[in-house]
């Protein structure tokens, strides 16, 4: 289980004009939901970005350290909302996890090897899904769920029910969904048409 630290702070200043003005200081508007409630809060944007590095195409725990509590609050990061010009963060949701009760998370899916179908026959792999749904204890969160696509042929499929889930975690996802698929380019390639078929096309002329 990956386990990464935050510090935060509460936030008083809502809406829009407040978030613009906070972003330019050098903060990041967020709010965390769970049984605790909704709340409020300011991150360093900054440090934000640096542990962000550690969470990219993983899942992990979030130890929220929150200016003001006695307790620390343990999330997953539910949402990075970004901007769409320059990509800079705007906006974190997170979501509380209770120590010790199950929980859901979307994991990532990381494939392992190369397809018999791509360095053979041409094929493509197609990774269906980017994430598989699980519940377990936080304990138990894996990282991601690797997949082995090595002995997969142009026409072949990985299904849920092919992975071997880890220990103390159930798949909710159907057991029927593709996760992988080695898959043929031939159908995709543009065909070019032959000459005497250009001439065939060519309007009479009067």
């Amino acid at each position: 289980m990956k386990q990464v630290t935050l510090e935060a702070k509460p936030r008083t200043d809502i809406g829009r004009a407040a978030a613009k003005r906070l972003r330019q200081a050098g903060q990041l508007p967020a709010v965390i939901y769970g049984e605790s409630g909704t709340e409020h809060l300011l991150l360093d944007t900054h440090a934000f970005e640096m542990a962000y590095r550690k969470l990219v195409g993983t899942a992990a725990l979030i130890t929220l350290k929150i200016e003001g509590h006695e307790n620390d609050m343990f999330a997953v990061l539910q949402e990075a909302q970004r901007n769409s010009i320059n990509d800079d963060f705007i906006h974190l949701d997170f979501r509380e996890i209770q120590r010790g009760k199950p929980m859901e998370a979307a994991v990532p899916v990381h494939s392992k090897g190369t397809p018999t179908g791509v360095k053979n026959q041409g094929g493509i792999l197609d990774l269906t899904l980017d994430t598989i749904s699980i519940r377990c204890r936080p304990r138990d969160l894996p990282e991601f769920i690797e997949v082995d696509v090595t002995g997969l042929s142009i026409g072949d499929s990985i299904h849920v029910r092919d992975i071997a889930a880890p220990e103390g975690v159930t798949f909710l996802n159907d057991e029927d969904e593709v996760v992988a698929a080695c898959v043929g380019t031939n159908a995709a390639a543009p065909v070019e048409p032959s000459e005497e078929e250009e001439e065939e096309a060519e309007p009479a002329e009067a």
